[in-house]
């Protein structure tokens, strides 16, 4: 072995791996592309007739919940119904394990996307069911991607490599 055949060897990687293009990508500028079955955020149906909260207050969600993530308070309605007086989700415990979603006998409940749950402060995470209703909203801007089995992003190829 020729004295300094190291060195130049070792450079050699470095121009070559320097030459590549990066792995890293710009997060809030560029997102990647996420799978179909990606589970993001629990988002929250509108109600067509009342344009309020579709939950009706049954409490399965709150028990099926296995961090204690969801809290319902409800009250008797002058007709004799149960109304929703508070529907509060506390997004920083949450695992994404669906149960609720699930356990929802009027499919109140729905899976987005959404991942970006960055905040400053942790009582930002504690959203309430109008903050829910805006995050599945937002989502169906990219429900059309789904049917390509991906969601947001840029181009569906990423997913497999290939440039």
């Amino acid at each position: 072995m020729p004295l300094g055949s190291g060195i130049l060897k070792g450079f050699a990687t470095v121009f070559k791996v320097g030459a590549r293009k990066p792995a890293t990508i710009m997060y809030p500028e560029n997102v990647r592309d996420i799978a179909y079955r990606f589970r993001g955020q629990v988002g929250m149906r509108r109600d067509e007739v009342t344009n309020g909260l579709t939950c009706v207050g049954c409490g399965l969600c709150e028990t099926a919940c296995p961090n204690d993530v969801i809290r319902v308070d409800t009250s008797e309605g002058e007709d004799g119904t149960r109304v929703v007086d508070r529907y509060l989700f506390d997004v920083g415990r949450c695992v994404f394990c669906y149960f609720c979603i699930e356990a929802c006998p009027v499919d109140a409940l729905q899976r987005t996307h959404d991942f970006h749950l960055v905040t400053e402060d942790r009582r930002g995470l504690l959203i309430d069911g109008f903050k829910m209703i805006d995050i599945y909203e937002h989502d169906l801007e990219n429900r059309s991607l789904e049917d390509q089995n991906i969601g947001p992003g840029t181009r569906p190829r990423l997913w497999f490599g290939d440039d």
